[in-house]
């Protein structure tokens, strides 16, 4: 029986394994002696349901270095993540222009943001599962179209309830996006680029963004309401086919692994380990890496996404007195911090990947300084006053790409989407809370008689106090940051003693 060792825990499994022969002869159990031999059964067992299962995504089936084409598939679900950020962030700087059009007040504002965002947090872990299970592709283009359909309805809504179905298929559709992208991510390229291609990932999401910052801005003021939303669709059309008539999700692989043959070697099939649902679910929450990957999420991401998403504009207008534009500027600063921060954190990670811990700390912490600048900074403040806090924003949001490097490492191959669905959880569940929450208290503080400038202040203590509670929980975890556990920690199913039977070339396809 070949044996891939995975080495420590925080190594990426499968992609920088090394192959030797431990097989015991036929019918003979395995005994094991030491708790090292323990953790390389577990390893064993793991690698070989896979295996047994059909081809894992390694070293096995990856391209020739050198490539295009890994990245040409990467580049088709990339662009599918970049405009889901654009739809995602749409509001950003049409925010003032949606309370005009359908007569809503602050909270009604914020809770188009709630339940967009509200569907996307909530549909992860299917997406995680259906990655796993089903394979990327279907995702992606399921997606795709049901942003399309939702850009649409919610270009051509002129009540306040068509405009929210509008962009609830929006949430659902965008739901289905960075997972996916990650999963073929991890199914084209080696471990060791993972963190770099995931954060490369970030950085053209954050190109959507800054398209739904000023650029939308000015579509809006030329083309107006329906025809600026209706481009979007149009654009997303596009997109949806290119994917569907070019996009492979995995590299090919004959029946033998050689990688010769034309069988695609799909998600399902590196899913070969029979494990129940319930396990799944229950192992990936149990394992103190993955929450640590969530927690750095839910600060870094959550912070970012309740400015940027909703409440960004309103408040620097009503806060500080920016026009619209000047506003709709400002925003584009804070997403330039989170494409240049993200590009920089991939890169550092993939070379030091013991500094990803420290990394998402630190910004943490400046991050949650410039969440205390919202709402310390007096009323009417400069620009040049405002730039620090907002770029520190931006920056945690694109070192929080890094959550999902964390996950992945700290989790077996087969549960991999859910890992990275549950950290993908951690700042949109924060995002729901906070703009909800903070649409209720600028609407109470006016009505109680507080100032507009004042209202949208205070408003921004909450998602600080988010900031902090999450903050406390990366820093008890720091230890754990893309640590798998061991597997006395993690309540895994004993290794049975059984006849060996040779692995040396995947049996599935």
């Amino acid at each position: 029986m070949t044996v891939r060792s995975s080495g420590s825990p925080s190594a990426a499994p499968c992609d920088t394994a090394q192959e030797y022969d431990t097989a015991p002869p036929r019918g003979a159990a395995l005994q094991p002696d030491t708790a090292r031999h323990d953790a390389a059964l577990h390893d064993t067992a793991q690698e070989g349901r896979a295996l047994r299962g059909g081809a894992r995504a390694g070293t096995s089936r990856a391209p020739a270095v050198g490539s295009l084409l890994p990245w040409a598939m990467w580049a088709l679900g990339a662009a599918c993540y970049l405009v889901a950020m654009f739809h995602r962030m749409s509001l950003s700087v049409a925010g003032l222009t949606a309370q005009e059009r359908f007569d809503v007040d602050a909270t009604g504002l914020a809770v188009f943001s709630v339940v967009q965002l509200t569907l996307y947090a909530l549909l992860q872990v299917p997406v995680g599962i259906g990655n796993d299970r089903y394979g990327p592709r279907v995702l992606l283009l399921g997606g795709t179209a049901l942003m399309a359909v939702g850009s649409v309805v919610f270009a051509l809504a002129t009540a306040y309830p068509a405009a929210m179905a509008g962009r609830a298929l929006i949430g659902a559709g965008d739901a289905c996006m960075f997972v996916s992208v990650l999963r073929i991510t991890r199914n084209w390229f080696p471990g060791n680029r993972y963190a770099f291609v995931a954060a490369l990932t970030g950085m053209i999401g954050g190109l959507g963004q800054i398209i739904a910052t000023s650029p939308l801005a000015a579509l809006l003021n030329v083309r107006g309401w329906t025809g600026a939303f209706l481009i979007g669709g149009v654009v997303t059309v596009v997109v949806l086919v290119a994917t569907a008539v070019a996009l492979r999700e995995a590299p090919r692989q004959s029946p033998r692994g050689d990688g010769g043959g034309t069988r695609r070697s799909t998600a399902v099939e590196a899913d070969g380990s029979g494990e129940r649902l319930r396990d799944t679910l229950r192992l990936t929450w149990r394992s103190p890496g993955v929450r640590h990957a969530l927690l750095t999420h839910f600060v870094l991401m959550g912070s970012f996404v309740s400015f940027t998403a909703v409440l960004g504009q309103p408040y620097l207008v009503a806060a500080h007195g920016l026009s619209d534009g000047a506003a709709a500027g400002m925003v584009t600063v804070v997403v330039l911090g989170f494409v240049v921060s993200s590009t920089a954190a991939g890169q550092l990670a993939s070379r030091r990947p013991g500094l990803r811990g420290r990394l998402v700390l630190a910004a943490g912490v400046v991050a949650v300084c410039g969440a205390v600048a919202l709402v310390a900074l007096p009323a009417g403040a400069t620009v040049a006053t405002l730039l620090p806090p907002l770029v520190a924003l931006g920056v945690g949001g694109g070192v929080s790409m890094l959550a999902f490097d964390l996950a992945r490492s700290a989790s077996p191959e087969h549960r991999a989407g859910v890992a990275s669905g549950l950290a993908n959880m951690g700042g949109f569940t924060f995002a729901v809370v906070s703009q909800l929450a903070a649409g209720l208290a600028i609407d109470g503080l006016l009505a109680a008689g507080a100032g507009r400038a004042d209202a949208h202040r205070y408003a921004f203590a909450i998602p600080l106090v988010l900031a902090v509670v999450g903050l406390v929980g990366v820093a008890r975890l720091r230890g754990h940051a893309g640590t798998a556990p061991r597997p006395t920690e993690s309540s895994e199913p004993a290794v049975s003693s059984e006849p060996a039977v040779s692995t040396t070339a995947p049996t599935g396809s």
